[in-house]
């Protein structure tokens, strides 16, 4: 007896959803277990080491009176190896209206930061939070590239997954408007 030239519909679906599954996984560079996303409005409050040494601390507290720009990325994810190019010529573009970026790296391997820094001509002051921890946290990160936007006030006033078109529209009508008191 030959083996029939088909495939049964449970041998399709088992496919499919694998197929469907490694797409998804390639094309967004997923990192951390969902969770809940903030809702805009709370003050961003937290800290992480600052790269190279890892040892001081940058406080989000610092920067109230600013819009503040911070990004999640990686050495391993395709995509922020296009926009985090993009996001670096943003802030030197915002630099002369008082707009802060931050590149937060989440790799857990040591010594992956300068060379892809050096690679992509990075020149954002650069953020440490091995495996996106407080990331994940604090801000609900779910894939990679994610950036959020904050306002003057230090609120979360928008996120973005790895689109830097629209961070920059949205951030320069926040500079077009004035600052809420």
């Amino acid at each position: 007896m030959v083996a029939p030239d088909f495939v049964t519909l449970s041998e399709v679906n088992v496919k499919h959803i694998l197929v469907v599954g490694l797409l998804a996984a390639l094309c967004g560079c997923a990192s951390a277990p969902p969770a809940p996303k903030p809702a805009p409005g709370g003050p961003i409050s937290f800290s992480l080491p600052i790269w190279p040494e890892g040892t001081a601390q940058h406080s989000f507290a610092d920067d109230r009176g600013h819009i503040v720009v911070v990004d999640a990325w990686a050495s391993w994810c395709q995509p922020c190896q296009t926009e985090l190019p993009k996001l670096d010529a943003l802030a030197k573009q915002w630099a002369a209206q008082g707009v802060r970026v931050y590149a937060v790296n989440i790799d857990t391997a040591s010594g992956v930061v300068q060379p892809f820094l050096m690679t992509f001509h990075i020149g954002l002051p650069i953020l440490l939070d091995p495996g996106g921890g407080v990331l994940t946290q604090t801000l609900g990160l779910q894939n990679m590239p994610t950036t959020w936007v904050f306002d003057q006030a230090g609120n979360l006033v928008f996120t973005e997954q790895g689109t830097a078109a629209l961070i920059a529209e949205k951030v320069n009508l926040m500079l077009s408007t004035p600052a809420k008191p």
